[in-house]
């Protein structure tokens, strides 16, 4: 019989959390938690944020379903992306002192993305999908945005959206030269 505090973490015992097989939703919840029993300020506020549009995305969906790891998934891309625009509109704004705090913030919440693929990965991925494409005789712009969905939907929050389009754009002009 396997221990009974391996199954657990924390310090109560008679909370029991299957580390391994935990969704993205209960890694959030749990780290909430974590931040909240040693009072990280900092983690506390960005994870508090994230569970409350999670929150927001389940009671605007059916009554009673979960969201899947993806749907979480997106819901933690789209939060990093208002921070990052906020951080943007801050400095513009002069108030550094909102820059510093969305950027702390965003360290608790990039944690949650997938591995980040290397360049030379996704250099390899695109011309795959490129070709896979294979319709040249359609408008530049139009054959990089089906390559850029259908890069994010095979390696959704993998890589930075904005590489993942210069590399494509350097593709496609390599296609097209060649």
């Amino acid at each position: 019989m396997q221990s009974l505090n391996s199954e657990r973490q924390g310090s109560s015992p008679n909370i029991p959390l299957k580390i391994e097989n935990m969704t993205l939703k209960e890694k959030i919840n749990a780290d909430y938690i974590a931040a909240f029993k040693a009072k990280d300020t900092i983690g506390k506020s960005a994870l508090s944020g994230l569970k409350s549009k999670i929150l927001e995305a389940e009671k605007a969906g059916p009554a009673g379903t979960e969201l899947s790891d993806a749907d979480v998934l997106k819901i933690v891309i789209s939060t990093i992306k208002q921070r990052k625009q906020s951080v943007e509109e801050f400095t513009k704004a002069g108030r550094t002192d909102l820059v510093e705090q969305e950027i702390s913030e965003l360290a608790p919440i990039e944690a949650y993305l997938p591995k980040q693929m290397e360049d030379s990965e996704i250099e390899k991925s695109v011309k795959n999908i490129i070709s896979e494409l294979g319709d040249t005789n359609i408008s530049v712009q139009a054959l990089t945005g089906k390559a850029i969905g259908a890069f994010n939907k095979k390696f959704p929050g993998m890589a930075n959206p904005i590489r993942v389009k210069e590399i494509i754009m350097e593709n496609i002009v390599e296609k097209i030269i060649n």
